[in-house]
């Protein structure tokens, strides 16, 4: 069963393909804002009376007054606000508003943020984070499940596996909110605790956990030296500065010994679409890597990425995949396969062919949607298929042994050989 988009990583990466601020489709909400304000200060100010009275046009600029006719949507507002038989917070209104208007997309991916929520979300490109340490996806049915628990974090720590469902959150039932909801009940200020029940499926078993917030440092790969000289780089998130990190531990393993290298992406829910390229630029020469076409300041655009002259293209390379490699790690997955730059070795990924972004508001909260569709070098979109490998290898609950990596490695002893 195809599992929904992952919409957000807990702990460690926020699960956006491109990240803007500042700039939401030329329009904006200062002028809502501004009226919110006035309205519910108090002031007896003359000016502030005024505004009041201007309400959600003032400020708004020529050509926003040229485009839209938004007196409606103040009468609306009034209306509701004074004389609705349920009484609602000014800005409860205005939130409704903005999720309305997602809710127009049809677009699964598209959500609101409040202040809080956006504060949080965002923080994973500090480079640090306080939570409980863990990497987790939504299926299709709405369960949250863990797919990695980082090591030296609380989660890590207090034994939670991969494959367990999170179905609490300080006794709060979780599974009929979003993901980056879920997101903002976990995390929190370092040293803080939080209550969060877990279900262990090949155990049935439902225990409580209460794990103490830390803050920690967020890892974008783990890399080391397997046999024969073969480095193994698990790459756990596209992030800022993630490619050039990436290209300093790949020299490190070769003053090492390293001879070829086994990509690891699974379980890589993606990141950004700058890292994505830049490391595809790494390991190839030239070439197609991603065809971005989307919508942008209200026309249609096509953004193409090109590999330049990369510093490792000739170094035997195998990638491994799985279904929760998704987005930014389907990109490199495809773009490199697809070069014949890599062979693909796993399970089918899952399917993420778009590109979301998140803008700030005025008021410090913020919005997600989708913005456009990314082609692999074939021309193909992978939106709802999936990249799929060239060696299948489908791992089960009784494996005791990673299978796919132990084919990984049998497949980059046939490229040494035939070198």
């Amino acid at each position: 069963m195809k599992k929904i988009i992952i919409q957000v990583v807990v702990s460690i990466v926020v699960i956006i393909f491109v990240f803007t601020v500042g700039l939401w489709a030329g329009f904006s909400f200062n002028s809502i804002k501004k009226y919110l304000l006035s309205s519910s200060s108090g002031s007896s100010d003359t000016q502030n009376t005024q505004e009041e009275k201007l309400g959600l046009i003032e400020g708004i600029t020529e050509t926003i007054r040229n485009r839209f006719n938004l007196t409606p949507f103040e009468e609306a507002f009034d209306y509701i606000s004074n004389d609705s038989l349920t009484a609602f917070q000014e800005q409860e209104l205005l939130q409704a508003a903005i999720e309305g208007m997602l809710t127009l997309l049809d677009d699964r991916h598209s959500d609101y943020f409040t202040v809080d929520e956006y504060e949080k979300i965002t923080e994973s490109y500090s480079g640090t984070m306080s939570g409980i340490g863990i990497i987790v996806t939504q299926d299709d049915e709405g369960r949250v499940i863990v797919v990695k628990p980082l090591p030296d974090t609380p989660a890590g720590s207090a034994g939670i596996k991969e494959g367990d469902h999170i179905i609490a959150v300080n006794g709060q039932d979780i599974s009929e909110m979003v993901l980056e909801n879920i997101v903002t009940l976990i995390k929190g200020k370092e040293g803080t605790s939080v209550d969060i029940t877990f279900y262990r499926p090949d155990e049935d078993r439902t225990f409580e956990v209460t794990l103490v917030r830390a803050r920690f440092y967020i890892p974008n790969l783990f890399a080391e030296i397997l046999e024969d000289n073969i480095a193994y780089i698990q790459y756990v998130g596209f992030q800022d500065g993630g490619a050039e990190f990436l290209e300093s531990e790949i020299e490190r393993l070769i003053l090492e010994g390293a001879e070829s290298i086994i990509f690891d992406l699974r379980n890589n829910l993606g990141g950004t679409l700058d890292d994505a390229v830049a490391v595809c630029d790494i390991f190839m020469d030239s070439g197609a890597i991603v065809t971005v076409r989307g919508r942008t300041d209200n026309e249609e655009r096509v953004d193409e990425y090109f590999a330049e002259k990369g510093k490792y293209t000739e170094i035997p390379l195998v990638v491994l995949i799985n279904g929760y490699s998704a987005s930014a790690s389907e990109l490199v997955a495809g773009a490199l396969r697809d070069n014949d730059r890599a062979s693909l070795v796993g399970e089918t990924s899952f399917g993420k062919g778009t590109v979301q972004v998140i803008h700030e508001l005025s008021d410090g909260s913020g919005l997600k949607f989708t913005t456009a569709k990314y082609f692999l070098p074939s021309g193909v979109s992978i939106e709802g298929v999936g990249v799929l490998p060239d060696i299948e290898i489908i791992l089960t609950a009784d494996d005791t042994e990673d299978l796919q990596l132990n084919k990984a490695i049998e497949e980059i002893k046939k490229m040494i050989d035939g070198q």
